[in-house]
């Protein structure tokens, strides 16, 4: 009789594991088909969502910059997730980005990476690789030349009195810098020559002087300043203090060149008909002289594209004795 109850015992104490176990599993199946049934599993496609360069102030730290990438803005992703979650995702909730840090010289293909928020996972990105040219960053100074248009100089001179600027320092890719030729200012309006400074925007060039594109300047424009000059062409007087001494005669005084061009002020110069030179201290003049001397200039005239200086000549020759014959007559 014992051994009968025993073994009931054991039977229900196997019947009460086994019946554990099978609550589990029903328990299980029945919350995954609720789960399931009623906050599905499923995707959503989201459709132009921008691509962000990421690290590109390190990549230009290590001397390298972006010149080109594929025509590409934005990706398209699709997502998966539940229900719920994928319902009440934002756009601005995903982030697709390409990481340029170890970017390297040339052609790089990077992939792109999609950050989603916690249980919602990534099934594909479209495209899912970006290819970007990288190239060095190289940088020069250039002297900043000034162009004054032609038909600002008829009948004038133009000079620079005053440049801030005079050199600027270029810097961009390796390929937008080796096309660089010049640097320019133009002056092409007759504002700019009224003696007050005026800003002039800085014009980079080509061999062919097309503008550059892409170059980073430190300056973007020149302060600058102009002096207007007029010219005239005047004789030159050649001043000598001295007489010709007893028994000779001067048989040429010339300077050459014997008339110069003038530039100056105009209400200086109109009134200017010549240019003495300084005066050449001869005394009693018994030989021949010649030799450079210097313009006497009035304040504010210089001549105009060469020095200040003329050479001069004086010649003299003795006046001949005439001779007697025996009769005393000549």
């Amino acid at each position: 009789m014992n051994k009968i109850l025993d073994r009931l015992k054991k039977y229900n104490a196997t019947s009460d594991k086994q019946l554990l176990i099978l609550s589990i599993v029903v328990a299980i199946f029945m919350w995954t088909y609720v789960t399931t049934s009623t906050n599905p599993s499923t995707n959503r496609t989201f459709r132009n969502v921008p691509i962000i360069i990421q690290n590109q102030d390190k990549l230009e730290d290590r001397g390298y910059t972006i010149v080109s990438k594929d025509d590409i803005s934005s990706v398209n992703v699709r997502l998966t997730g539940s229900r719920d979650n994928i319902v009440s995702l934002k756009a601005d909730d995903i982030q697709a980005s390409i990481n340029v840090m170890a970017a390297s010289e040339g052609i790089n293909s990077l992939d792109v990476k999609v950050d989603t928020p916690s249980g919602i996972y990534l099934d594909n990105v479209d495209p899912a690789k970006i290819n970007l040219n990288i190239q060095r960053i190289l940088e020069k100074s250039i002297p900043v030349n000034i162009v004054i248009d032609d038909k600002l100089k008829d009948g004038k001179i133009v000079e620079v009195n005053e440049q801030n600027p005079k050199v600027i320092k270029i810097k961009g890719p390796e390929s937008v810098i080796n096309q660089v030729d010049r640097v320019e200012a133009h002056i092409d309006d007759a504002e700019y020559l009224d003696g007050k400074i005026h800003n002039v925007a800085i014009k980079v060039l080509d061999k062919k002087g097309q503008i550059v594109e892409g170059a980073d300047l430190d300056s973007k424009d020149v302060n600058l300043s102009f002096i207007v000059y007029e010219t005239k062409k005047v004789k030159v007087n050649f001043k000598v203090r001295g007489d010709v001494a007893n028994g000779y005669i001067e048989t040429l005084r010339a300077v050459s060149p014997d008339t110069i061009v003038i530039k100056g002020p105009g209400q200086i110069i109109r009134d200017i008909d010549e240019i003495s030179t300084k005066t050449l201290i001869a005394g009693y003049i018994r030989s021949s002289k010649s030799g450079e001397i210097k313009l006497d200039l009035p304040e504010g005239v210089e001549v105009y594209d060469g020095d200040d200086t003329v050479t001069y000549k004086i010649e003299i020759q003795r006046i001949p004795v005439a001779n007697k014959d025996e009769n005393g007559t000549d």
